[in-house]
């Protein structure tokens, strides 16, 4: 069973900054322009990874000056007058990345090797009108984030480790901003001193898009997958440390220690052989949680996100059980099978897996609304929320769609039949783990 572990981690806009004087220069049609480098806006300068790799681009965002500088070159060079992007690129080596031409004429940077690098890669951008000569001050900042593995306690009888990350994405433009397009990056790991560990690696992230973590244990005969999913996706200039144990399943913990990028954070993550919920064998159905690691989080009978979380289960001071209510519902005849198909293919933000009620739950949610609704439905209507009916004729499926019950007066489930109209309405429960 797939045990999901997601985690609301979040990925950021690129933010860069630079100032420029002028000098007046009236030699000639070409003119000179300078660029330097400092570590922050108070002007301090930061050590300089080369090779640099500046692209100087027109208004249409297409390549007119391709230059590349090493160690003990001065970075100046010479451009006509005009109006420039100028892009810098530091770390951009040809062992690590390379260039793609899109179709639209311009470029991109990308990964040489299955999405993901060796050396980080640090990028600046401005524009600006050259008309003399031009002194600029750079502030580059990390367009990846990097991660690294160390699992301790593997079995003997492990033949190899892999974690996929998913998506990343495929490239960074050379005049800024990452490509649409997406793949996924593979970090292959090794045994080192009784450890599974694997070398630092980069790879392009994914803006506001959940991103998923895959760790597979391959022991030859069989294969243990284990997966978590950051909700808000991974973050640029952002280091991830994945540690852990192996026991009875992969223990995971999150160690996010911060070098010279971001704030340091710490998050902790945990792997187990299943998550499943059920109130007795012979409760239909039970379902698997997935965990996110969120901010914070949320409390009952609040909107969170375009959700409606009814049910927050404490179950430590960072970590809950939350059961959310979809914001869409459906009012139909529903053949054999057609409730289930409908929920799994529903899909808000990214988030998958939505079910019925269950037995338990359509009797606490009647107990709990059937008199509160004048209340909640205002509320789920403010937000863009559908309503919840309570009329003896609107009936809400549970039980994977084989039973149905009503929110109107005495509690009554019964079986669902095909000719007659009832309301679907997904829920899912999750688990939230709160960063520290």
């Amino acid at each position: 069973m797939r045990i999901y572990h997601l985690i609301s981690f979040f990925i950021i806009f690129l933010s860069t900054a630079c100032s420029k004087y002028t000098i007046d220069n009236e030699s000639g049609e070409e003119i000179d322009v300078s660029i330097q480098f400092q570590k922050n806006t108070g002007g301090e300068t930061f050590e300089t990874e080369y090779p640099i790799r500046i692209f100087c681009t027109d208004v249409s965002g297409k390549s007119v000056k391709d230059l590349i500088f090493n160690q003990g070159d001065e970075i100046t060079f010479p451009l006509a007058k005009g109006e420039y992007g100028i892009n810098v690129f530091v770390g951009l080596d040809e062992n690590n990345y390379t260039l793609k031409d899109k179709p639209d004429g311009k470029q991109m940077v990308t990964m040489k090797n299955s999405s993901m690098a060796e050396k980080a890669l640090r990028a600046a951008h401005t524009s600006l009108e050259i008309d003399r000569q031009t002194d600029i001050n750079m502030i580059p900042a990390y367009v990846v984030a990097s991660a690294e593995v160390e699992l301790s306690n593997i079995p003997a009888d492990v033949k190899s480790v892999r974690i996929d990350i998913s998506p990343v994405s495929s490239g960074y433009n050379t005049c800024g901003g990452y490509s649409e397009d997406t793949q996924s990056g593979v970090i292959v790991c090794y045994e080192k001193s009784g450890k599974w560990v694997s070398d630092k690696r980069y790879f392009f992230p994914v803006e506001n898009r959940k991103t998923t973590i895959s760790v597979s244990i391959d022991k030859g005969d069989e294969t243990d997958n284990y997966s978590y999913t950051f909700i808000d996706g991974m973050k640029a200039g952002q280091p991830y440390k994945f540690t852990g144990g192996y026991s009875d399943g992969l223990n995971m913990d999150g160690d996010f220690q911060i070098s010279g990028w971001n704030m340091e954070k710490e998050i902790v993550l945990d792997f187990e052989d299943e998550t499943l919920v059920g109130e007795d064998e012979g409760d239909i159905p039970s379902y698997d949680i997935e965990t996110f690691i969120v901010e914070a989080i949320p409390s009952a009978d609040v909107i969170w996100g375009p959700f409606y979380v009814w049910k927050v289960e404490e179950q430590s001071a960072n970590e809950a059980l939350v059961t959310i209510i979809s914001p869409d519902q459906w009012f139909q005849k529903f053949e054999e099978g057609e409730a289930l198909k409908i929920l799994n293919a529903y899909d808000v933000e990214g988030i998958t897996g939505w079910r019925t009620f269950t037995r338990a739950e359509a009797e606490e949610f009647h107990k709990e609304y059937s008199n509160y609704l004048e209340e909640l439905n205002p509320f789920l209507q403010e937000n863009g929320l559908d309503v919840f009916y309570t009329s003896n004729d609107r009936r809400y499926l549970c039980e994977n769609g084989e039973y149905a019950f009503n929110i109107f007066g005495s509690t009554n489930i019964r079986k669902a039949g095909t000719t007659v109209k009832y309301y679907l309405r997904p829920i899912k429960t999750i688990r939230l783990k709160a960063q520290k």
